[in-house]
């Protein structure tokens, strides 16, 4: 899913509460990334963002709850035949704690959005 990530360290999967999991998500310290794993449409599907903490408090896009979070954004797959330097990047706010927003989602529509949008599928 990460191919030019060598050195990924996975988070360690016992100690995560799968019965409040809809999307799993880490963070990289180490390079300042999240990671983002979702099944859609039946494939799991991944993607890394640039990961930048805020010490403030704002509305999450993916949960809608009001919380500690930071910005992430993601480089798309987008290009253009005409330009070999085009790049598309989308970026908003999540929680920084992604159990926290795992608790508090009740709806994925926008979860399925950004994947859809950043992955162009």
């Amino acid at each position: 899913m990460f191919p030019k990530n060598k050195k990924l360290k996975l988070p360690d999967l016992s100690k995560i509460d799968h019965s409040q999991l809809t999307y799993l998500s880490w963070n990289d310290l180490r390079s300042n990334k999240k990671f983002i794993v979702y099944e859609l449409d039946g494939n799991m599907v991944g993607i890394e963002c640039k990961f930048t903490p805020t010490s403030k408090k704002n509305y999450c896009s993916v949960c809608n709850c009001l919380g500690e979070v930071a910005y992430f954004s993601t480089v798309t797959k987008a290009k253009k035949a005409k330009n070999p330097d085009y790049y598309k990047s989308i970026g908003n706010l999540i929680c920084a704690d992604s159990s926290e927003c795992n608790k508090k989602i009740t709806n994925v529509d926008y979860l399925i959005t950004f994947l859809r949008n950043s992955l162009e599928i």
